[in-house]
């Protein structure tokens, strides 16, 4: 290929800086509504008159409906364009939003979290998808490690900033704790639906679609929803390394969800209960994302130093799989510290996986593709809190912390003696 003509150079680097700079501002506003109703949907609910095991199936109805339209969804994003779906799905999202605020009563309630659902699997692929489709665009060339590195930074800054601006908000709210209307706990949700909103508006003006290749065999209509799904399959069954990337997916999928459900009950009794917990707990969520931000920065780093991405992924997975394991000492300062590492190891590996992803998927079937990752997440994710939950029972948290962690370190071994790509 030719380089680009010394006259066009600065223009294409200037492309180049506003796609990257879009790309991370939505990711940061994408995830920043999801920041503020973490640290207070389940007191919501309690509030809302709903017991434990009532929030539990609620929230299974979020990642059901998550794992049953991730593929359809992550199809039509490849067939009719990433901008109307990314629009969709944040206004879905306000909904969502604005459904739990105002809502009472279990079905209700389970309405809000179906909608949630449908929102992150519209948005579960699109996003990236078309930052790196502008980006070839622009120029085929043009690397891609700086842009997710720097949009998984963001994404986690803006889950910190969010945690810790949502529970001021309830702190300083003018509505009453508990009531038949709107309560305290509900001003961060409401705070939601209006940064959803205003996604909608910054995606429809931001975000263009590039043109489709001469070459691309999907029609852009609906009829080719089909064709893009099955092809989507077809590649990641027989594609070498899209298969090592789905069994890693999967595995990080059942570490995530057996930390988020082990590691309350871990803390509560290393510090004494439940309420002696609380506070240190949410302290420690807000440093696991600012962590995670951190490992993301470091990733080109990291990859530069282990001369490859695979071998930089490959590293970083194995460290949280160790950390992961190390949750379950009796020291809270030493479980502490694990729990951040792992999500400073974890964070490194996950943009350099994703660009391993987008050098084996086209244009044709990126969505798809990170909408089959997202299923094997989800879909590990099911698996693996209802049988910690019953492991843990009969042993105890700290026990049922090895499972995963071992899970994770199988599925690191996906990144070993990467595949040379044709």
């Amino acid at each position: 290929m030719s380089p680009t003509p010394p006259a066009e150079a600065p223009a294409t680097a200037a492309a180049l800086v506003s796609i990257r700079r879009r790309f991370v501002a939505l990711t940061a506003l994408r995830w920043l509504p999801t920041g503020f109703v973490v640290p207070v949907t389940v007191l919501l609910l309690r509030e809302r008159g709903l017991d434990l095991p009532t929030i539990g199936l609620i929230v299974a109805v979020y990642s059901a409906a998550t794992l049953v339209l991730e593929l359809p969804t992550g199809g039509l994003a490849d067939v009719i364009g990433r901008r109307p779906v990314l629009a969709t799905a944040a206004l879905v999202a306000a909904v969502s939003s604005l459904t739990l605020a105002f809502g009472r009563g279990a079905l209700v309630l389970a309405l809000g979290y179906l909608l949630g659902g449908v929102a992150r699997a519209l948005d579960s692929g699109p996003l990236q998808a078309w930052f790196v489709d502008r980006t070839h665009e622009v120029d085929p060339d043009a690397p891609l490690r700086t842009g997710l590195s720097r949009a998984g930074v963001a994404e986690s800054v803006a889950l910190a900033a969010g945690a810790l601006a949502g529970g001021g908000l309830v702190a300083i709210s003018p509505l009453p704790t508990s009531g038949d209307g709107l309560v305290a706990l509900s001003t961060p949700f409401l705070v939601a639906a209006a940064l959803s909103v205003l996604h909608a508006v910054l995606v429809l003006v931001w975000v263009r679609d590039p043109a489709r290749p001469a070459d691309d065999p999907s029609p852009g209509t609906m009829r080719g929803l089909g064709a893009t799904i099955a092809a989507g399959l077809r590649l990641a069954r027989t594609h070498p390394a899209l298969r090592r990337i789905l069994l890693l997916t999967a595995a990080v999928g059942a570490a995530l969800s057996g930390l988020e459900l082990l590691a309350p009950p871990r803390f509560a009794a290393l510090l004494g209960g439940e309420s002696a917990a609380a506070g240190a707990y949410a302290v420690l969520v807000t440093a696991g994302f600012l962590g995670s931000a951190s490992g993301s920065a470091l990733a080109p780093a990291v990859a530069r130093l282990t001369r490859g991405p695979s071998r930089a992924a490959l590293v970083g997975v194995l460290g949280a799989a160790v950390a992961l394991a190390a949750v379950a000492l009796p020291a809270p300062l030493a479980a502490a510290v694990a729990f951040v590492a792992f999500y400073v190891l974890l964070g490194i590996a996950v943009p350099l996986v994703e660009e391993l992803t987008h050098a084996a998927a086209s244009s044709a079937q990126r969505a798809t593709v990170l909408s089959l990752n997202s299923m094997a997440m989800q879909g590990t994710a099911i698996v693996t809190t209802a049988g910690l939950g019953v492991l843990a029972g009969a042993t105890s948290s700290a026990a049922a912390l090895w499972l995963p962690a071992a899970v994770l370190a199988i599925g690191a071994l996906a990144l070993a003696r990467w595949p040379r790509l044709s």
